[in-house]
């Protein structure tokens, strides 16, 4: 039996690298059909049309092209049109396995397949010097260039968000995390302090005691935090990272190594504060088997008095209902859980590695026109057309800034999901320039149940570069020792909420540290340190 199951897997190794290779190399790229230069994008030129597959690598993405405002403008300059997919790592893993590769892909920059992109997609250095130079000399990025060139010479997959330092510098950056709470309960309660252990339980209590009622009639909840979902960002609600970093846990030692927030001290004095809530009835006591829809609906009824939301870009539906028919009892960012011992607030902004990374396979039927998309959608104008639309017809411009006509943006910031389908501008984010948006929109970029929020987050944002794509290069070894422990920590992480007492915690804790121990802990940390060595590097 053993000896089978590793020959089967060996044939599939065998059949996936196989299929990843395309039928489409470097060298046999056809000719330009236009005669190309740095200081002019290709698609200005290139007056022929293509309709092109574009995959998509989220189970929960089903956009559409053409029936939205920016789409049709993207078509009508590049004559390209986009048969979009969606789908999961399963769909992606199949797709790689038997070689039949949609046009572009596109998947989160942490995919393990963005490592191997040498083996199914064209780089895209070479594509611009043969098709479109304006992509390197003018449209990208040149820091993030120079972060996603490999050490071959190439740049094989560009992504979205990707905020450098320079983008830093200039402002404008906005987190993702934040305490919010019902602003006419925090108000009755007088604005309590919840930094503090003490603090935070005692608000909690006295939102109990004040038994206010949601929408259905129901006892709003003390205290929610993000649901425990593959969807979201962070699988264990908030106790991966927002925790971590609310109450200011370091990302890196001293000397710029590798930090273990989780067996930090303050770290673990917070989870024993949220256990002590949860055996007091403070706390949603679904918390761990939550799904989306179940937080969507408690937060569309004011059904929390105080929600720890790890992904404030995943919240602006049910916020903007709720908001909406009561704006006085919207939810607003407070200051919440904070260090022990004196460590300063750091929410983490998009990375120079940003979110996803989009590349064009070797499988693309016409590579000339997917660059000159490419190109375009990266470029300070395709940013322009994919957020604002046509100026003259959907903007106007102002202090020299685009800023979308009133009735849209009303539309956008009150009713994102129907501005989403039916205007669609600034929701193509796939080589979104988020800096850019920020610098150009600024606040006014985000629903109204969000802009208070987001506003919050500016003060405490920070650049975390050394950590860009941590775990995206590590050995396979690695990778699935990563894997194991990651399980292992939402199955800590469960126990410890379910607790009992704080020798129940501590019991917890210690058998994963001994779970990480057996299981290449200390080669996944050695590993990880190399690769923070070489984004130092790269950012010199």
């Amino acid at each position: 039996m053993k000896k089978s199951i590793i020959l089967l897997t060996l044939v599939a190794l065998v059949v996936l690298l196989a299929g990843c290779g395309g039928k489409k190399t470097s060298e046999e790229l056809p000719d330009s059909t236009i005669k190309v230069n740095g200081d002019t994008p290709s698609w200005k030129n290139d007056k022929a049309t293509a309709e092109l597959d574009w995959y998509i690598n989220f189970d929960w993405f089903a956009q559409t092209w053409g029936n939205d405002v920016s789409s049709k403008y993207i078509t009508k300059d590049t004559g390209v049109s986009i048969s979009y997919l969606g789908g999961s790592d399963d769909k992606l893993n199949t797709m790689m396995a038997s070689g039949d590769l949609p046009d572009i892909i596109t998947m989160d920059g942490n995919n393990p397949f963005v490592k191997d992109a040498d083996k199914f997609a064209i780089p895209l250095d070479v594509l611009a010097k043969k098709y479109d130079p304006y992509f390197l000399d003018k449209a990208a990025k040149p820091e993030t260039l120079k972060f996603f060139t490999r050490d071959d010479g190439h740049i094989y997959g560009y992504p979205n968000f990707s905020n450098t330092k320079s983008d830093y510098e200039k402002g404008g950056i906005y987190g993702n995390q934040a305490f919010l709470v019902r602003k006419d309960i925090y108000e009755q309660l007088g604005k309590p302090d919840m930094t503090t252990p003490e603090g935070f339980i005692s608000a909690l209590e006295a939102a109990q005691k004040l038994g206010t009622k949601d929408e259905l009639g129901k006892t709003v909840i003390p205290i929610g935090v993000s649901p425990f979902t593959e969807e979201n960002p962070e699988k264990n609600g908030v106790f991966n990272r927002t925790l971590a970093d609310f109450i200011g846990v370091p990302m890196l030692t001293k000397d710029g190594k590798y930090y273990d927030r989780y067996t930090d001290a303050d770290f673990q004095k917070w989870l024993k504060v949220f256990v002590d809530a949860r055996q007091k009835g403070l706390a949603d006591r679904d918390m761990i088997t939550m799904t989306k829809d179940d937080k969507d609906a408690r937060l569309t009824n004011g059904s929390y008095f105080a929600y720890f939301a790890s992904d404030l870009n995943g919240e602006p539906d049910p916020l903007s209902v709720w908001g909406k028919e009561h704006p006085d009892k919207e939810y607003i960012a407070v200051n919440g859980p904070a260090s022990t011992i004196g460590n300063k607030t750091v929410l983490p902004g998009t990375s120079i590695e940003g979110w996803t990374q989009t590349f064009i396979t070797k499988n693309a039927k016409n590579p000339q026109k997917a660059m000159e998309l490419v190109t375009y959608l990266v470029s300070e104008y395709g940013n322009n057309v994919m957020n604002f639309g046509r100026e003259g017809e959907t903007y106007t411009i102002k202090d020299g800034k685009p800023v979308l006509n009133p009735d849209l943006l009303e539309f956008k910031q009150i009713d994102p999901a129907g501005f989403e389908k039916k205007v669609g501008l600034t929701t193509h984010l796939w080589l979104q320039d988020s800096a850019l948006l920020s610098r150009q929109m600024g606040i006014s970029q985000f629903p109204k149940a969000l802009q208070q929020p987001k506003k919050w987050t500016q003060d405490y944002v920070a650049p975390q570069f050394e950590l860009a794509s941590l775990d995206v290069y590590l050995s396979k070894e690695s990778s699935r020792n990563k894997e194991k422990i990651d399980q292992n920590w939402a199955q800590t992480i469960a126990k410890i909420l379910d607790a009992k007492s704080d020798r129940e915690v501590d019991q917890a804790m210690n058998e994963f540290i001994q779970y990480r121990k057996e299981n290449g802990y200390d080669k996944l940390v050695e590993e990880r340190n190399n690769q923070i060595a070489v984004n130092v590097k790269k950012l010199q």
